[in-house]
């Protein structure tokens, strides 16, 4: 993972601080090839160590303001972990301060709990947890990430921007905001929480929400899907944004490159399709005119990512439903989402294959939901005869309880098997709220070198269903 984020040239900081002063955000690809293995973004730069010092307080000054100003020189992960520390320091019963007072600021101390075995650089199965972006925005995701590295895991897909829009990182792009009532975003340092994911080994992963987003389509309207009254097309209190349009395209290209300056592993668009809850503003007559229509506006835009993405080593993902699988063309034309076509263009292809997303009843299963390693197996089985040599196949798979009769770590451990079975590159766990207490139970063991239960499903054996 170091070695490839040296590689990456200075051209990836031009762009971001372009980015920052430009009229509006462009599009414009940057030049490829690799600059010096010396190379690092300063933007990339691990902070010096830390070190305790003093501080005089000033007329004007209280406890929050000086941890704002200083919490880059303590390499505090967060301003309430600082506040906390300066606190304990000084034995502050309150946040009020006397002008002359002199505060210790003491470091930050961080224990790493957990490394990282063989990382995803070296060729290891990419094992994978989701993580909000609030979850980010805490210490407490240090503790969070290093039990799932020690239960086996490696690799973390973090919110750079969710459906409701906001950007969770200080980003320059002209159309970013940080969510409803937000003057910060909720990371508070995207090069500190990258350095402590590094210095774990692990792969980091932003998760980018492209087309459906509440916040800009509340902003600016005229980059919306229209609904047959002329309003928004809206989902869940968000927006559909215009997949064709060049400024949607261009201001995720501008995130995608500001991820890539500040060091991510790889680019994961999710939401990256038409709506599937009735939207017919371009039906074409039929539904294969209207899914040709479709699945080259989507294409087009990953072709596009692809290329900004070009020579920085940087992998690039795909988030598609799972039911594509099943190469239905009521689907594709409903999405945009064509397998084939979209696996050319990305490094992995990321079926999300839950359960309990597929009605009772398909494909004669009274109740998919409770057939997690049929579902898992088929459907993975399935993606990797369509997606073929041209990416990998890694699915997400169910770490909720969701319509489930009888969920719990061996409902996880059923659907890691089957993926493995049926030829999966590795696999990520999707929980909303980013609690995996019952996945944690089972990792241990599928995380063990030859999974036992994982050789005997490639013989053809029935997967198990029990801790």
């Amino acid at each position: 993972m170091q070695l490839a984020r040296r590689r990456r040239a200075g051209w990836l900081l031009a762009a971001a601080l372009a980015t920052a002063g430009a009229a509006r955000v462009t599009a414009a690809p940057p030049p490829t090839g690799d600059g010096p293995a010396t190379a690092r973004l300063a933007s990339r730069e691990s902070p010096s160590r830390p070190t305790a010092f003093d501080y005089t307080v000033q007329p004007g000054d209280n406890l929050n303001r000086i941890c704002s100003r200083l919490r880059e020189r303590t390499g505090h992960y967060s301003l309430d972990d600082m506040i906390a520390d300066v606190r304990r320091a000084n034995g502050l019963q309150t946040n009020l301060l006397r002008p002359g007072m002199v505060l210790r600021i003491p470091a930050a101390r961080e224990v790493i709990a957990s490394m990282v075995r063989r990382t995803v650089a070296d060729g290891a199965e990419v094992r994978g947890i989701y993580l909000t972006g609030p979850a980010c925005g805490v210490s407490s995701v240090l503790q969070r990430v290093d039990r799932f590295i020690a239960a086996g895991g490696n690799t973390v897909v973090f919110d750079a921007k969710d459906i409701d829009g906001a950007v969770t990182y200080r980003s320059a792009a002209q159309l970013a905001s940080w969510g409803r009532g937000r003057a910060e975003p909720v990371i508070p340092s995207l090069p500190e929480m990258f350095d402590r994911f590094e210095r774990r080994g692990l792969h980091v992963v932003a998760r980018l929400a492209v087309f459906l987003d509440g916040a800009l389509g509340a902003r600016r309207p005229d980059l919306a899907l229209r609904a047959p009254d002329g309003a928004p097309w809206q989902e869940r209190g968000c927006t559909w944004l215009d997949p064709s349009h060049p400024d949607v395209h261009a201001y995720h290209l501008a995130l995608a490159r500001e991820l890539v300056a500040a060091g991510v592993d790889e680019i994961q668009l999710d939401y990256v399709r038409f709506p599937t809850n009735g939207w017919r503003g371009d039906w074409q007559g039929d539904l294969g005119r209207t899914a040709a229509r479709r699945q080259a506006v989507i294409a087009g835009f990953l072709g596009a990512v692809r290329d900004s993405l070009a020579g920085t080593g940087v992998r690039l993902s795909a988030d598609l439903f799972g039911i594509m699988a099943w190469e239905r063309t009521e689907d594709l034309a409903l999405t945009g989402q064509h397998v084939p076509t979209l696996a050319r263009l990305v490094d992995v292809v990321c079926p999300m294959i839950y359960p309990s997303h597929f009605a009772p009843g398909f494909e004669g299963r009274r109740q998919p939901a409770d057939e997690p390693a049929w579902l898992v197996g088929e459907a993975t089985r399935r993606f990797r005869q369509l997606v073929g040599p041209d990416a990998a196949v890694r699915p997400w798979l169910q770490a909720f309880p969701w319509r489930v009769t009888d969920f719990d770590g061996g409902y996880v451990a059923a659907q890691v098997q089957a993926a493995r079975a049926a030829g999966a590159d590795g696999w990520c766990l999707w929980n909303p709220a980013s609690q995996y207490e019952a996945a944690l139970e089972v990792l241990p063991s599928l995380c063990a070198p030859s999974p036992a239960v994982a050789t005997a499903l490639q013989q053809g054996a029935a997967p198990a269903r029990g801790r």
